[in-house]
């Protein structure tokens, strides 16, 4: 009997495990580049089947879109998410994705980043936050929905609650075909972005106005530039020693000439005073006569 209990406790847990989990499941796509509008992005024919659209933007204003189909009164859900992981995580509302939806009457209606909800998804081992959760009763005909970028950044967009994986989906583009494919492609878009936006970058971004400074080349030095600069350093020596002694001789000449003026003045000048005593000897002797001729 208690065996039976057991059984039943376990088989009964298990069923609402599943039942907890595929209700959290969605069948996934990939929005590409060449996805840019809602009507070449995918068309679902039951918007209110759960799938997951996940892509990226490189850079802003970029855009994905696709299309989903309801019936009058039918429950209308849809949801944007970022991974939980940086760069992602520290952008702010005003830089973050938002949506915008055109109604099968044409009216529109923009959604903007008001939650930020931790998310963990079990199967793939990745997380997210939730920015925008809408619900909404759907009107009849084919609502088109529009992800708009203000930054480089990855993306989920869900929609629908009702699982049922395999529907075919109407310009799906490159849609994975088993379950390994796609979490491979899961893994790879969680594990690293393709963009440029690592925290470094968002630093460097909002400095981009700012000018730059080009780097300037030093001048490679060869291994022969030292042995010229060596000749040339010698050569600088020689010559402004040559130059020295060019300057020294110039200097002496330039003494010696100004000292054989002054050499030949003082010759004259003694030759002069040694003539000058029999010349004063004389003028003596012809103002005095008498004393001359007496002593004679």
């Amino acid at each position: 009997m208690k065996r039976r209990l057991t059984a039943c406790f376990t088989i009964t847990l298990l069923t609402l495990c599943i039942s907890t989990n595929q209700a959290n499941a969605h069948d996934p796509l990939f929005l590409t580049s060449e996805q840019s509008t809602p009507d070449t992005g995918p068309y679902l024919p039951d918007g209110t089947i759960s799938f997951a659209f996940y892509g990226e933007f490189l850079v802003e204003g970029e855009t994905r879109g696709f299309q989903a189909n309801f019936q009058e009164g039918d429950f209308f859900q849809l949801e944007l998410l970022i991974p939980a992981r940086a760069p992602e995580e520290t952008l702010t509302n005003e830089q973050l994705p938002y949506l915008l939806i055109i109604s099968p009457d044409g009216s529109e209606k923009a959604l903007y980043p008001s939650i930020r909800t931790r998310f963990d998804e079990p199967f793939t081992n990745t997380s997210y936050y939730t920015l925008i959760s809408n619900q909404d009763t759907a009107m009849s005909g084919a609502y088109s929905i529009t992800i708009i970028s203000r930054y480089a950044a990855r993306f989920t967009t869900a929609i629908g609650t009702s699982e049922r994986f395999g529907t075919p989906v109407e310009r799906a583009g490159d849609r994975p075909s088993t379950f390994s494919e796609t979490e491979k492609k899961i893994a790879d878009w969680y594990s690293e972005p393709n963009g440029v936006i690592t925290t470094e970058a968002l630093d460097s971004q909002s400095t981009n106005d700012e000018p730059r400074e080009e780097p300037t080349e030093e001048p490679t030095e060869e291994p022969t530039n030292e042995s010229n600069t060596n000749s040339s350093g010698s050569n600088n020596k020689l010559s402004t020693e040559g130059e020295n002694n060019t300057a020294g001789e110039q200097v002496t000449k330039e003494v010696v000439e100004l000292t054989e003026p002054s050499n030949r003045a003082i010759w004259f000048i003694i030759l002069i005073g040694i003539a000058a005593v029999p010349v004063t000897l004389v003028f003596r002797r012809l103002r005095n006569p008498k004393s001359s001729t007496s002593s004679n």
